[in-house]
């Protein structure tokens, strides 16, 4: 299966928006060609950043935006050991995942390994896919789940979280979620596809607005601290 055309290019805007400003080492796992590492140091020169990437062509563009860039797979030893080596003396105080935990084996081994490898009061500032989202319930009640090549069901995705079994990821690798923001796409569609899912909520004994808030979320964003 070959990746969209742009796959390894794209901004995150919100995501961006939720980096912490003035991190000084700053790990990214993932980091495409080097878009979001390139938007946060035009206004942060001085930050050390490192970008790890498993697409060669993707991490050779990424040369360019980030400090420095490891090219291998997170979950593989030799990685690892590559930013062991290059890990700066407090750790890393602000971990990035865009898009990457889904991707993984054991995201939860993942995330702990780097929380072993961060500063004391690091943050770790992640995106991460709904499977709860209106669109995988109606495909659900459809009896259908269709890979595709980009999305919510991405042909490369291993791993699907919702918001809960997500914090609980985060809390077992040893961080803290402090805030969990929504990621909508298309809102006015989305509140359509929602209003007969939403007339069952009394009959099913849920909360509307919780269930509004579940079903609207394409992606979760996730900001979190090192315990």
């Amino acid at each position: 299966m070959t990746a969209p055309a742009d796959y390894h290019d794209r901004l995150n805007t919100d995501l961006l928006a939720r980096l912490p400003a003035g991190a000084r080492y700053v790990l990214e796992i993932g980091c495409g060609s080097g878009a979001l590492a390139r938007a946060y140091r035009a206004g942060h020169a001085a930050t050390d950043y490192t970008g790890v990437e498993c697409d060669a062509a993707a991490a050779r563009r990424a040369q360019a935006a980030c400090t420095r860039v490891v090219l291998g797979d997170i979950e593989a030893a030799a990685c690892w050991q590559a930013l062991d080596q290059l890990r700066p003396g407090p750790g890393w105080d602000l971990v990035v995942l865009g898009d990457v935990l889904e991707h993984l084996r054991d995201p939860l081994a993942t995330l702990a390994g780097l929380a072993a490898r961060a500063s004391v009061d690091a943050r770790c500032v992640a995106c991460i896919p709904n499977v709860g989202h209106v669109s995988l319930v109606y495909q659900l009640l459809q009896a259908r789940w269709d890979y595709a090549d980009d999305g919510l069901l991405d042909r490369t995705h291993l791993r699907f979280f919702t918001q809960p079994t997500m914090v609980a990821l985060f809390a077992q690798a040893g961080w803290e979620v402090q805030a969990c923001t929504a990621r909508v796409f298309e809102p006015e569609a989305t509140e359509r596809a929602l209003l007969p899912l939403l007339e069952l909520a009394p009959r099913l004994g849920m909360d509307p607005d919780a269930m509004r808030l579940h079903l609207s979320a394409y992606q979760w964003l996730v900001e979190a601290r090192r315990r």
